[in-house]
């Protein structure tokens, strides 16, 4: 195993070297090795954790200084695309996880040989190994064998020279269906990293990159207010082996724009379980005709985004306001990536998005979303 992957790393990264001429921008290619374990973060996770796990990353790190107004408030963030092998104990469980994450680098201090970013992440991996009840009925982890990965890492980079860096830092990797198949607990892992940092070509000075102008949004202010109304399906089941149904939702979503980055908001969702309502009809076995609203829940949340140029993450805290579904939970979590059509100055924007909503590390489903944007307020810069 341990040859297949340093055999795909080196044939991508000769693929990337080769093609380093015709960039017009930084890019840069890490190597890294993250060494840690599997927390056992749930009462119910069965797999004895006998030793360390790892996972080998392949990064392509492309980096542009130009005149957009986002990258100027983000300290010129870095984006990425990290190619993830994972072999995390116990193997003869969790199998071999291989995934690709495309991700965001904030710099959060920067010094002229040193440098400390945060990572966010996410993506899709594919495990050899999932839940099933004869061949692996310890895995009560994962129930699938294609799963989400959620990437937050803090590293700190030591510069050497105009092209190579060393690097180390601490990732906290998560893989989960999102609970599209039961059982999904998930696998948490926190881990040390070690890497190696080399520029494809020499990395030229902040003051002499390359100015770019194409963008019609690079100058662009942005209107304070928001107001948004989505729709959100969702799909998951219930219990191990259960029929996987949607979720419907309808949010109603006001946001404040504090600068050209960050937004603060609350709003109010709600939710129709068609699984839930489904079992209700099966168990009720006709007598009566079960009304939409026994399968339903409603919660008020509070959000916090951050947009960058097109695209920006957002998390938010819900709590039920009532709940007929069978959730037995009070509070729940929300993380996603949403997308925007039109700038930020538009009184009228499209908006869709994927968020994972759980509820105490525990994802109860992914949910995609889509609706209109209505901005208004006078114009910030």
């Amino acid at each position: 195993m341990h040859h297949f992957v340093l055999g795909i790393f080196l044939f991508l990264g000769l693929g990337l070297l080769s093609s380093a001429r015709a960039q017009t921008v930084s890019n840069q290619l890490e190597f890294g090795i993250s060494s840690g374990r599997v927390i056992r973060h749930n009462t119910k996770f069965k797999p004895v954790v006998n030793g360390p796990s790892f996972l080998y990353q392949l990064s392509w790190i492309r980096h542009r200084n130009d005149s957009l107004a986002w990258r100027k408030a983000a300290n010129f963030p870095r984006v990425g695309l990290t190619l993830m092998v994972a072999d995390c104990a116990p193997n003869d469980v969790f199998g071999y996880g291989i995934g690709v994450s495309p991700f965001i680098d904030f710099t959060l201090r920067q010094r002229p040989k040193s440098r400390l970013d945060l990572r966010l992440g996410t993506g899709l991996a594919y495990f050899t190994k999932a839940y099933d009840p004869v061949s692996n009925p310890e895995n009560n982890v994962i129930g699938s064998h294609l799963n989400t990965i959620v990437h937050l890492g803090i590293h700190h980079q030591w510069i050497l020279n105009s092209r190579l860096s060393l690097g180390q830092g601490i990732d906290l990797i998560h893989f989960s269906n999102a609970r599209s198949t039961s059982p999904n607990l998930g696998i948490n892992t926190v881990a040390a990293k070690f890497s190696v940092r080399y520029a494809l070509a020499k990395q030229p000075k902040q003051d002499t990159l390359t100015t770019c102008h194409r963008s019609r949004y690079a100058h662009e202010g942005f209107r304070p207010h928001s107001l948004s109304l989505r729709y959100g399906i969702g799909l998951t089941d219930r219990f191990v082996g259960g029929p996987v149904r949607p979720i419907h939702s309808s949010i109603l979503q006001y946001m404040y724009s504090t600068g050209p980055l960050h937004s603060i908001g609350f709003g109010v969702k709600h939710s129709w379980d068609m699984g839930e309502l489904e079992a209700l009809s099966f168990l009720n076995q006709g007598e009566a005709s079960i009304k939409l609203g026994s399968a339903s829940n409603a919660s008020a949340f509070i959000a916090d985004a951050w947009r960058f140029g097109a695209m920006g993450l957002e998390l938010a805290v819900g709590a039920y306001l009532y709940d007929r579904s069978m959730t037995y939970d009070c509070l729940w979590f929300k993380i996603g990536i949403q997308g925007f059509l039109g700038g930020r100055n538009r009184l009228i924007q499209g908006i869709a998005g994927c968020h994972m909503k759980s509820h105490y590390a525990v994802a109860e489903y992914v949910e995609l979303q889509s609706g209109i944007q209505f901005n208004y307020g006078k114009t910030r810069r």
